[in-house]
């Protein structure tokens, strides 16, 4: 159990390969059940008595009934690690390999599609329990659950899709940040009403989820108004969050530090951009008020305004490089504003869906989420990267 659920968060192939693994499950019954059971003397062991009882109507749940329910969304999970697990090896054929990067679009989209319906049919089959007596009874829980499930399958989706110029498909993106957004929205709640503590997981998640957002804003090519307001608070959400984490998990305290840095980059930049429109008459800079009861996120790409407040990052140096880690302070994070939107897309697109080395936190920044940082900021000043 530890090993499989190491090579999930990690992102990892399983040391132990899951056609070798065995395990009886346990009875769908309550412990009174079973205790009668055995007391009536009609069933010399617990696989008989297993074997015997049929489950009750979809409204009867036992004691084990959520361990079941998480157990069938781990199934999904299962699968989508091996539909999109990358293979290492090389194919000989110089033909094969052209077809098959010709087809992986395709390929692609329709396992996403089909495990985006088995989630969705996953969630349908959630108990329903009148009295909860926890977490675990809740919807909200079984939200989350879906929503983590969801942003994991379209980042493995991302991180395979090919790509122009290293930006993945507009729709993708799209959708990334809808299950991004509902992840950070639905956790955080849960989180501030205690109902949900701190651990490494949960961290990896909510760190994923902001830096998936700010991807978004970094390279979409349609930004919305509306859409822009939820991105920009469910990253400040984000962060305040990471932070109380990082209070409890002091080698969380790198992660957050360079999600804090990312998040005045990224948004400052978006900010000084919808200024220049304005200043240059552009009608991106428009802004419109905000419907808080606006429709979803399906209509976005329809209003290419961009608003909400504006702010502006040309003041004084060293009172914005106080927002920033000593990392990017020694690198001049004046420059980094200098650039193209090119090279932010590139900055943070390179191999961000890739956790292979996220928790890799005795070596510091050095391997955080894209490998070595240095090495990717010290392409910024570069065109050609």
């Amino acid at each position: 159990m530890i090993s499989q659920y190491s090579s999930i968060t990690l992102d990892r192939p399983a040391a132990i390969a899951e056609r070798d693994i065995q395990v009886g499950f346990p009875a769908d019954a309550d412990d009174e059940e079973i205790d009668a059971a055995e007391a009536s003397g009609s069933f010399s062991d617990l696989d008989s008595f297993c074997r015997a009882t049929t489950r009750p109507t979809t409204t009867g749940n036992t004691e084990m009934t959520v361990f079941f329910y998480c157990l069938r969304l781990r199934k999904i999970t299962s699968k989508i690690r091996n539909k999109f697990q990358q293979s290492n090896g090389t194919p000989g054929d110089g033909h094969a390999l052209t077809m098959d990067s010709i087809t992986a679009s395709g390929r692609i989209y329709e396992d996403l599609e089909e495990l985006l319906s088995e989630l969705e049919q996953w969630r349908r089959s959630a108990p329903t329990f009148s009295t909860p007596r926890g977490l675990y009874h809740t919807q909200e829980w079984y939200d989350l659950l879906l929503m983590r499930e969801r942003l994991l399958l379209v980042r493995k989706a991302i991180d395979l899709v090919p790509k122009r110029n290293n930006i993945p498909p507009d729709d993708l993106l799209l959708i990334c940040l809808e299950y991004a957004v509902s992840t950070i929205t639905k956790f955080c709640p849960l989180f501030e009403q205690r109902k949900i503590t701190y651990t490494r997981s949960y961290f990896q998640m909510l760190f994923t989820a902001g830096l998936s957002v700010m991807l978004w804003v970094s390279v979409a090519s349609n930004h919305d108004t509306e859409m822009m307001v939820k991105a920009a608070d469910a990253v400040k959400q984000s962060k305040k969050i990471l932070k109380q984490m990082g209070r409890e998990m002091p080698d969380a305290t790198p992660y957050v530090s360079v999600y804090e840095a990312l998040e005045v980059h990224v948004l400052g930049k978006y900010h000084a951009s919808s200024r220049l429109t304005q200043q240059t008459g552009g009608y991106l800079g428009q802004t419109q008020p905000h419907d808080h009861a606006s429709p979803g996120m399906s209509g976005m790409l329809h209003d290419q305004s961009i608003g909400g407040e504006q702010h502006s990052v040309e003041q004084n140096h060293s009172q914005f490089s106080s927002h920033w880690p000593p990392l990017l302070n020694d690198l001049g994070s004046h420059h980094l504003l200098d650039h193209e939107p090119s090279t932010y897309a590139s900055l943070l697109s390179r191999d961000l869906f890739g956790d292979n080395t996220f928790w890799n936190v005795e070596v510091g920044l050095g391997e955080y989420v894209y490998g070595d940082p240095m090495f990717l900021f010290s392409g910024i000043a570069d065109d050609n990267v």
